[in-house]
């Protein structure tokens, strides 16, 4: 049974709301850095399809949504994946599960920072200052962590408002630059066309963060009906935001340009915007900080709500299951995920010398702990409801849609992961790939050693704190 500080180390019910919800999966995905950070490098890799990349990364990631929408119309947990397989396929499978998750949050955190380094790195030069590479860099990942452990630390409300005024900001940025452009554009005929929206523009290939919401479901209010909702609003609605205004960038500028700008390590859309704004490209860079901060606030909450459940089932160090009071915070766990960022974040920067390298490094890396928590997600929607509830098991919502949803990730895990990276170079490719599955089998190792020589810890309930069902 959970002992008594377990069960009192319970998050702040009622704290977030609809609205909330969406600002933390819209947050992780980021309206702007979504677009700032993929954009150039998918067209420099694929050519000028990205809009249509955009619109199937939607349908490719629809099952999954829906998985998860309706597990979180009957089990929603601050535990998700890690609850769900622990109730439906054992606890040593919920913990492997809560591993890759942990992992995969992790990974989106200190992404962050190294993009928001870049970008800093833009608004020193746009201020005509000139610091080293390596030192400049490192001081933008802490001028990007001060403010997000900041708020963070303040509790759920406070980084649910932070997250939705700044990614108003970034949106209202990002469609503004796009109006710019297409005003500019219609000045000359035949400059506004939908071929990037014609799969023969590929060059090669059409290789190519909802799921936060549900480590939030321990603080939301009435989660069975608000976290599907904004779990499938998400996805739909960021899709669409970035293949319309991926659809503009893609016609501001030739592919020459935005390739030679990404092979150089920089960001394309500040020069991009500087084409078009002039001085006002400076609006863009601070966008990316308010983008990339907003990211970065919901990867914490995640990450640090994912360590805060693993540790008060005994998985993890009892100091990060403590909360402070009175608004019941995480302290200790959301400290510990930001310390690791930064010193990840540096170690990166030291080893690859280049910003740009290490955001693509940890992209690409994230790739394949998302990838495995997706597959568990849809092997969980089938498994509930054929186990729980198979008086309500339908076979397209529990049957086709789970097996779509791990066929289509199964896909991207051997084309976007092993067979795209593995052909590329060591330096952010087959490094990559190596790491992560050592890292995995570290992980299986401490699965195995708990279930043998810890077994108590694996004979209690899963991490379901939200509402049981």
């Amino acid at each position: 049974m959970i002992g008594a500080s377990q069960t009192s180390a319970r998050l702040a019910e009622n704290t977030i709301g609809p609205w909330g919800l969406a600002a933390l999966a819209i947050g992780i995905t980021s309206p702007a850095m979504g677009l700032f950070g993929l954009w150039a490098p998918m067209q420099t890799a694929t050519g000028p399809i990205t809009p249509l990349i955009f619109l199937a990364a939607m349908l490719l990631t629809l099952p999954t949504a829906i998985s998860y929408a309706l597990l979180n119309s009957r089990l929603p947990s601050a535990g998700a994946a890690c609850t769900w397989l622990w109730k439906c396929a054992g606890p040593t499978v919920g913990l492997q599960a809560g591993l890759l998750m942990t992992t995969y949050f992790m990974m989106a955190a200190i992404a962050q920072p190294l993009m928001f380094a870049l970008f800093f790195r833009d608004l020193l030069s746009w201020l005509h200052i000139e610091w080293p590479a390596l030192p400049t860099l490192i001081i933008g990942v802490i001028v990007a962590t001060l403010p997000t452990g900041w708020i963070c630390l303040r509790g759920a409300g406070a980084s649910i408002k932070s997250t939705l005024g700044l990614m108003l900001i970034e949106s209202l940025v990002v469609v503004a630059l796009s109006a710019t452009i297409l005003i500019v554009k219609s000045s000359t005929p035949g400059e506004i066309t939908l071929s990037s929206f014609d799969p023969r523009q590929a060059t090669h290939g059409l290789s190519g963060g909802f799921d936060v919401v549900s480590s939030a479901a321990e603080e939301a209010r009435a989660p069975r009906d608000y976290v599907p909702k904004a779990i499938l609003l998400t996805i739909i609605g960021i899709s669409l935001f970035w293949t319309l205004n991926a659809w503009v960038l893609t016609l501001s500028t030739p592919i020459d340009k935005v390739q030679e700008y990404t092979y150089g390590g920089l960001t394309a859309v500040t020069p991009v915007a500087q084409a078009y704004w002039g001085w006002g490209s400076l609006a863009v860079i601070l966008t990316a900080f308010t983008g990339l901060t907003a990211v970065y606030i919901s990867s914490v909450q995640g990450a640090s709500r994912i360590v805060f459940a693993l540790a008060r089932h005994g998985f993890l160090p009892a100091t990060l299951m403590l909360l402070s009071h009175p608004r019941r915070v995480p302290r200790n766990a959301i400290v510990a995920v930001l310390a690791s960022t930064v010193m990840l974040d540096i170690v990166t920067i030291y080893l690859l010398e280049n910003g740009l390298d290490g955001f693509t490094w940890w992209a690409n890396a994230l790739v394949f702990f998302a990838t495995l928590t997706f597959l568990s997600v849809n092997l969980s929607n089938f498994l509930y409801f054929i186990r729980y509830a198979p008086d309500e098991f339908h076979w397209i919502k529990n049957g086709l849609v789970p097996l779509t949803g791990i066929l289509l990730n199964a896909y991207l895990l051997y084309a976007a992961f092993f067979s795209s990276l593995w052909s590329a170079n060591i330096r952010t490719g087959k490094s990559v790939v190596a790491t992560c599955l050592v890292l995995l089998a570290a992980q299986l190792v401490a699965v195995l050693f708990i279930r043998s020589y810890r077994p108590s810890l694996v004979l209690q309930p899963p991490p379901l704190h939200a509402e049981q069902a």
